[in-house]
């Protein structure tokens, strides 16, 4: 799972990501939904721990908030933690690509 680090606090949880999010944002479910391109009750779901978004869904809302996504994951073959910052494509940009709200229902 995606991970993001501030302030020593380790998010491992989608939901921890998106509730913190829309708490340094200042952001209604709502509205965060509106920039994100998904349905309100997608982003609820996710923060209620309902569903387990795909990367791509994390990478849509994120981006639709102005964050970018940067991953940190441990490779359990070689004992190493890598860090990969996530590229988002245009078609995601646009809601045309990977991570669509459909793939959530």
């Amino acid at each position: 799972m995606a991970e993001h680090r501030r302030e020593g606090t380790l998010l491992t949880t989608a939901a921890q990501i998106i509730i913190r999010i829309r708490a340094e944002r200042e952001l209604s479910m709502s509205s965060l939904a509106v920039l994100a391109g998904v349905p309100t009750s997608t982003i609820s779901r996710i923060e209620s721990g309902q569903i387990e978004p795909t990367l791509g869904m994390i990478r849509r809302i994120a981006l639709g908030a102005g964050y970018h996504l940067h991953l940190q994951y441990y490779d359990l073959f070689s004992g190493k933690l890598e860090d990969d910052a996530v590229q988002v494509s245009a078609a995601e940009r646009t809601g045309n690509g990977e991570g669509d709200e459909e793939s959530e229902r």
